[in-house]
């Protein structure tokens, strides 16, 4: 079960960083598709570190010589994340719930005071809530894959940046072409 939270929590940070990395990059007025999709990016970068984690876990106790310990271990390592994670996750859906106020004053407020500081946070707290979870473990192997699902984690809004860059870069290709060869003359 403790998997399965770190698991929603996962998907909810990649939707989050899809949004996120997509912000201002898009000129059209009506840009909700391409946040929507941004989104959907961001869903399916943490899909994919989520499987690749799973993979990680499974050949991590498939190779253990004591599955029932390393069993135990990753699951109190898992809750003690959980205990940090959740804390965050809660104040981000706090404030974006708020921001479905129709105040422009307030989803400002909320953006420049709260989620701002928040995204900043973001690896902070991950590599926090990470070595809080490994940190009693007893076990090599749970500190290990820790780390590698926090490296994981940790790329997937650099990637989701990458992705992000590149479709703004094709999109404004599209509107404005440009012939690099041709000099500019003031």
């Amino acid at each position: 079960m403790i998997l399965f939270v770190l698991y929603i929590l996962a998907l909810l940070d990649g939707v989050l960083c899809g949004f996120r990395t997509g912000a201002g990059r898009c000129a059209l007025i009506y840009s909700q598709r391409f946040y929507l999709r941004s989104m959907l990016r961001g869903f399916m970068v943490a899909q994919a570190a989520s499987v690749v984690a799973l993979g990680a876990l499974l050949m991590t106790i498939a190779a253990s010589h004591n599955g029932a310990v390393l069993i135990a271990d990753l699951e109190k390592a898992a809750a003690r994340m959980v205990a940090v994670f959740t804390v965050y996750a809660a104040v981000v859906l706090f404030n974006l719930a708020i921001r479905l106020a129709p105040s422009v004053d307030i989803r400002s407020a909320t953006s420049v005071l709260v989620l701002g500081p928040l995204t900043a946070l973001r690896p902070v707290v991950m590599v926090a809530g990470t070595v809080y979870g490994i940190w009693a473990s007893t076990l090599l192997a749970t500190k290990l894959l820790g780390a590698f699902v926090l490296a994981l984690m940790l790329n997937s809004e650099w990637l989701l940046n990458r992705m992000n860059d590149r479709i703004q870069q094709r999109e404004l290709q599209g509107l404005v072409p440009f012939d690099s060869t041709k000099k500019i003359h003031f």
